[in-house]
């Protein structure tokens, strides 16, 4: 009875908020825990080399609650390697936030990437890299996630040197495509090197080319 009066004194909006938000938002709270402790797992260990027991640890909660918010461990590894590259996209916009020119919004890209190479945004290195060379092997149900990404990546590089020439500020480019990939492989090669390594001197070959390419197409 002292249950049903509190209710009932309760104002409506304040009812509504706690019986139907509160709830949401506290499963997408715990959703959100679950991806962050677990980005970084699969990232560093791979889907195959990840086991429950590794996810179970990582977030303090039972393999139940996992499959409460997730369908599968397939489920969780593709929306956490989601939220990896949503952690890469805000490095970036981050690093190029105060750029004001197409050119600088290049220099500030490969800038991003240069620190990137032994401060990735979490543990076990570039995500895009490491999650490649596994949908290339037999974790297959990550390729169109991937593909969607090295293609949003690509077509960003190529969209800065589109505007670029559009403004001016560039010479014009017979394939504004063809130089996108040059840039993010020539950039991906040197993570992968520099990572298996432990140095920085492959990227700071690859940026210095880079860089002299942006020179050279600059007005």
């Amino acid at each position: 009875m002292r249950l049903v009066f509190l209710w009932k004194n309760i104002p409506i909006g304040i009812f509504i908020f706690f019986v139907y938000f509160y709830p949401m938002n506290k499963a997408a709270r715990t959703r959100q825990h679950i991806l962050e402790r677990t980005a970084a797992v699969f990232n560093r260990k791979g889907f195959s080399g990840t086991s429950l027991n590794d996810l179970t640890r990582a977030t303090g909660l039972t393999k139940g609650a996992l499959y409460g918010h997730f369908r599968s461990k397939e489920d969780l590894a593709l929306q956490a390697f989601r939220h990896a590259m949503q952690l890469v996209r805000s490095g970036v916009r981050d690093r190029l936030a105060d750029k004001r020119s197409n050119k600088e919004r290049l220099l500030g890209l490969l800038e991003f990437y240069a620190a990137y190479v032994l401060q990735p945004p979490l543990p076990g290195g570039c995500p895009l890299l490491n999650t490649a060379v596994q949908a290339d092997d037999d974790v297959t149900f990550m390729r169109r996630a991937l593909r969607k990404e090295l293609d949003a990546t690509v077509s960003f590089i190529q969209r800065l040197l589109d505007e670029g020439v559009a403004s001016g500020e560039f010479k014009p480019i017979p394939d504004t495509r063809a130089l996108a990939f040059v840039f993010f492989c020539s950039v991906e090669g040197a993570v992968m090197y520099a990572r298996a390594v432990r140095s920085k001197e492959p990227m700071t070959y690859v940026s210095t080319y880079c860089r002299q390419i942006i020179d050279q197409i600059s007005k």
